[in-house]
């Protein structure tokens, strides 16, 4: 889970952009992919990140670094959005918090 005492403000206001559609799809596709492996196939859970970004594909996306390792990628059209963390060898993703959102 992204916690408040992650955030780093300044990193998010200097790194973010407009994520085109195309690259959304092949960055969550990568990281699923990395995340799960070659072995198991992909959960639900997993592809709620690809139909996240499905669903929004005509939307605008943006993109930021939210703290070290970890990225974002947000909808403003319907203030919700996603993230991914990797670090330390470990991966995880989640549903971007509503605090996560306000910045």
């Amino acid at each position: 889970m992204i916690s408040r005492d992650m955030m780093d403000v300044s990193l998010v206001k200097k790194t973010m952009r407009v994520l085109p559609y195309e690259e959304a799809k092949e960055g969550i596709g990568r990281f699923i992919r990395d995340e799960v492996g070659d072995f198991d196939p992909p959960t639900a859970w997993d592809l709620s990140f690809v139909e996240f970004i499905e669903t929004h594909k005509t939307d605008k996306l943006l993109f930021c670094r939210y703290a070290k390792g970890v990225g974002m990628v947000f909808s403003p059209s319907d203030h919700h959005g996603i993230w991914g963390i990797r670090r330390e060898g470990e991966m995880a993703k989640g549903l971007l918090p509503h605090f996560a959102i306000e910045v």
